[in-house]
């Protein structure tokens, strides 16, 4: 179904009209793009600053609950009953039991290993939408939910070269 759009204005609008429109909006994305940079380097910047400045008593913190886990695991008849041991208002330590688990190092061989000898119970298979199939029903006419066709035809596009930016500053 055609949708009738009023477009004298655009077809009115003169090349160098329509230029002035292309470097307003160079000129937008390049200020949108300098401070989006900016941003960036302030978060890495922060990031770096964090890093250093618990680097030595997180070290430390690691260093020094290694060595309680020693301790509490060189006495486990200490933590018999109760299991842990309380500290003040501040917390506890002790034994806890945590259930089995496995952590996969390789999903890829797992994978392979599992197709070879037939264990389809290792392998959780995704659903996904072939959108080929849904364009070909969509267009034979069936009313798909959650799925529109968008015929294919010419369409408006902007690209930008790589150091646009530059170039805008000599155009100033």
């Amino acid at each position: 179904m055609a949708i009738l759009k009023d477009n004298r204005r655009y077809q009115a609008m003169t090349v160098s009209q329509a230029d002035d429109l292309f470097l307003r909006i160079a000129h937008l994305k390049a200020a949108i793009d300098k401070e989006t940079a900016a941003h960036r380097k302030k978060l890495a910047d922060l990031e770096l600053e964090h890093k250093a400045k618990i680097s030595g008593p997180l070290a430390e913190k690691e260093a020094l609950e290694k060595e309680l886990a020693a301790y509490i695991m060189a006495n486990p008849d200490r933590f018999e009953k109760p299991r842990k041991h309380p500290v003040g208002q501040i917390g506890a330590y002790g034994i806890t039991t945590d259930p089995a688990y496995v952590t996969v190092t390789d999903k890829e061989a797992l994978i392979a290993y599992a197709l070879e000898n037939g264990y389809d119970d290792l392998i959780r298979v995704e659903r996904t939408v072939d959108k080929e199939a849904a364009f070909r029903r969509i267009t034979a006419g069936e009313d798909l939910p959650g799925a529109e066709a968008v015929p294919a035809g010419d369409v408006a596009k902007l690209t930008f070269k790589k150091g646009y930016a530059d170039q805008l500053e000599g155009e100033k």
